[in-house]
């Protein structure tokens, strides 16, 4: 199993774990009756049912980013079209050379700043994007905002053209400022995704790994006070020293 697998697989057999834990605790009865409050069972319940909710905004999260993601991505593979009818519609209009070199140069931008086709990420890849490419993501957010740009220069270069006239909507000056504002629309929409997407990767490892109550923390607490006691070599410690919670592999 790769890296990427291994992460997310992690995740979810510590929380069963987790709930394997809580029930060899329960079936010990009042023998369990641990002086630590997080230890006890009522709050052992509560924390795998606050994990499991994180763990469920993770997916919430990441499938919104995924669909803001393939939204903009359909948008803008669109562009092509769109400024190949500008600038001949702007040919059309007797705009002088100057002009239509201006467009070009812009058309040419545009075109030479489109990112690589990217395909829907896998859910067991959520980690990796979020911790190991973040250097890729930020290019490709970069490039995203430079072809935006690039195509607010060759609206702006269009509509202060006297001679440019166009009677469809999409090609007139108030649409192509409309598709300027969409466009810088889903970059936003995507980036603001992106943000709410770490904030829950952040809280869940929060919850299951950083801090000093943490789900992993929080049974190997336990199983110190199982050991504690009902002894090293009892049947009650061996239960729980059998379950296994690990830090997820290291990117």
């Amino acid at each position: 199993m790769n890296k990427i697998n291994k992460s997310f697989m992690t995740h979810v057999k510590n929380t069963e774990a987790f709930t394997r834990l809580i029930g060899f605790c329960s079936g010990y009865g009042g023998k369990y009756n641990p002086g630590r409050p997080t230890l006890q069972i009522d709050a052992l319940v509560n924390k795998v049912i606050e994990t499991q909710s994180a763990m469920e905004q993770v997916k919430v999260a990441k499938a919104e980013y995924d669909n803001d993601v393939n939204q903009r991505k359909q948008t803008f593979d669109q562009l092509s079209r769109l400024v190949s009818s500008i600038l001949r519609t702007l040919e059309a209009s007797g705009a002088k050379p100057e002009k239509l070199d201006d467009a070009r140069s812009f058309a040419h931008q545009l075109i030479g700043s489109s990112p690589k086709n990217r395909a829907p990420i896998p859910s067991d890849q959520m980690e990796q994007l979020v911790k190991k490419a973040t250097v890729q993501r930020s290019a490709l957010q970069l490039a995203y905002v430079s072809k935006a740009d690039s195509f607010s220069r060759l609206v702006k270069a269009v509509n202060t053209e006297p001679l440019y006239q166009a009677n469809e909507t999409m090609l007139s000056p108030e649409g192509l400022e409309a598709k300027v504002e969409e466009l810088n629309h889903l970059n936003r929409q995507v980036a603001d995704a992106r943000a709410r997407w770490s904030k829950a990767l952040i809280e869940r490892n929060q919850l299951m790994y950083g801090s000093e109550v943490s789900m992993t923390k929080t049974a190997q607490a336990v199983k110190k006070y199982v050991r504690a006691i009902f002894g090293h070599d009892s049947e009650q410690y061996a239960l729980v020293k059998s379950l296994m919670f690990n830090q997820p592999p290291k990117r």
